[in-house]
């Protein structure tokens, strides 16, 4: 791991208004520390939407219009992995767009800043295979 590993790094923070108090508490230590890992707070972008089941579209809406590496849902990780639908919808957008998506309070940082570096060494090396179908 390198000294300041998320100095190159984007983060996309959603907050939910239903977990005011949550976010009140862990929103600056959750800057704290990505800033402590080498993030610039210029990038470290927070938006909020209404409702826990507004996530969904709320981590869309970063994987499409905007260049964050990875997502950080500021919110108690029991209350939004106990819905199922919810989590299905979450897996299913971080295959879709390749994204992390960490889910927690303020030790979420070092948990994302690492996924997004294990993603960067992986396609780093990735070899480019051809496909094993004949199609003759």
């Amino acid at each position: 791991m390198t000294n300041k590993p998320a100095r190159i790094m984007k983060f996309g923070v959603l907050v939910t208004k239903e977990f005011a108090e949550f976010v009140d508490a862990n929103l600056p230590h959750l800057c704290d520390e990505l800033t402590r890992l080498g993030c610039h707070p210029e990038n470290i972008v927070i938006k909020s939407v209404p409702t826990m089941y507004d996530l969904l579209i709320g981590i869309q809406l970063f994987a499409e219009c905007t260049d964050v590496d990875g997502v950080v849902i500021l919110a108690p990780n029991n209350r939004v992995t106990g819905h199922l639908a919810l989590m299905n919808g979450i897996v299913g957008l971080q295959v879709q767009w390749n994204m992390v998506v960490e889910i927690g309070g303020a030790e979420c940082a070092q948990h994302i800043v690492e996924m997004i570096e294990f993603q960067n060494e992986m396609e780093e090396n990735a070899e480019v295979h051809k496909s094993r179908r004949n199609f003759c």
